[in-house]
């Protein structure tokens, strides 16, 4: 079939998720190699359809598309109209990739939108599942923590669990409702926990160049270190709204904290209280009885003992990457003053 001049042998690849599942790493890696895309007659389209020239119609971010997935009445027909503009837009290219999380849970939509776009273009769906403890942990600390995707203070992780489906965690009825929305031979369903490399997974899967072999450096999100989701949980926690991670994510990034890993140091007082006190003291009576005999040095026992940790401290494993952060701004704002002071350092 041929419509503007294209056959149908062109192919939209959807990975559509799940979110926590490698789709960071793979999103990555295509962003990062569209000469190597570029060479198998491939590209990449982006997270919201963004890569290539501006279009009518199109979505201001990847958080626009998931509210659009829903909210949006007009969705189908947005999303044929963009999709229908990049493939025909690119003579040259065989194969398109487009990956969104969202697209997980959206199966119903997408079967329309896929059908429309049968005139130019067959299309191929990728999943990928993870052990669903796993993902479950993984999901909450994104959505619940990090990304907080409700209103109200940071919910418990039992209490975030309802959730969950919204994301795509009744794994059965995502497949099922794939399958329904496409031929079978056209929907991958694939395994995270049995994928050594996520990236190289999904090039084999879908018949693109393999990079070299990675060790598994093609990750590229991994779960924050525990100090650095305790600074998310106390930010998100002061938020009654939804809250993206927004500015505390950026200052984290610059100061190097996001990706750091922290070792747990316990910071209550070792000094010695109570009855250990008192037995520390008595330890020198003798000694001083004897300076006072020899020297005339008369010392006096103090009358108390160091003061205590308070009831309820702040969470010690936050002080590391807090000091962290203070150390980078401090730095930054030493190097911005040097540049101030050049032009007059320079006329003197």
């Amino acid at each position: 079939m041929v419509e503007g001049g294209q056959t149908c042998d062109r192919r939209l690849v959807i990975h559509a998720g799940l979110g926590k599942s490698g789709s960071s790493a793979i999103q990555k890696y295509l962003r990062d190699s569209a000469g190597d895309l570029r060479c198998a007659d491939a590209c990449y389209l982006g997270m919201y359809l963004e890569r290539g020239d501006p279009l009518s119609g199109a979505f201001a971010s990847a958080d626009d598309l998931q509210r659009a997935l829903s909210d949006d009445p007009a969705i189908e027909d947005r999303l044929v109209a963009l999709l229908t503009q990049r493939i025909q837009g690119r003579p040259g290219i065989k194969t398109f990739i487009w990956s969104h999380i969202g697209l997980a849970v959206s199966a119903p939509l997408m079967a329309r939108v896929i059908a429309r776009l049968t005139p130019i273009c067959k299309t191929e769906v990728v999943l990928y599942f993870r052990h669903q403890a796993s993902w479950l942990v993984s999901a909450y600390l994104q959505w619940g923590v990090k990304h907080k995707a409700n209103t109200g203070p940071i919910r418990s992780f039992s209490e975030w669990l309802p959730e969950a489906r919204s994301r795509g965690a009744d794994y059965r009825q995502v497949i099922e409702s794939w399958r329904e929305a496409i031929a079978p031979q056209d929907l991958h369903v694939r395994s995270y926990d049995l994928a050594a490399d996520v990236v190289t997974d999904f090039l084999t899967t879908m018949g693109l160049p393999i990079p070299p072999a990675s060790d598994r450096s093609n990750w590229h999100y991994q779960t924050p270190d525990a100090a650095v989701l305790t600074l998310y949980r106390l930010y998100q926690g002061q938020n009654d709204a939804e809250a993206p991670p927004g500015v505390l994510q950026r200052a984290l990034a610059a100061s190097g904290v996001e990706k750091k890993r922290y070792r747990e140091v316990d910071p209550a007082s070792t000094l010695p209280a109570g009855l250990e006190w008192t037995n520390f003291v008595e330890r020198f009576e003798a000694d001083n009885a004897a300076l006072a005999r020899d020297f005339g040095l008369i010392l006096n026992a103090p009358s108390r003992g160091p003061a205590q940790d308070p009831q309820h401290a702040a969470p010690a494993v936050v002080i590391p990457a807090l000091l962290d952060m203070i150390i980078a701004m401090e730095r930054r704002i030493a190097a911005l003053e040097k540049r101030l002071k050049a032009p007059d350092e320079s006329i003197s």
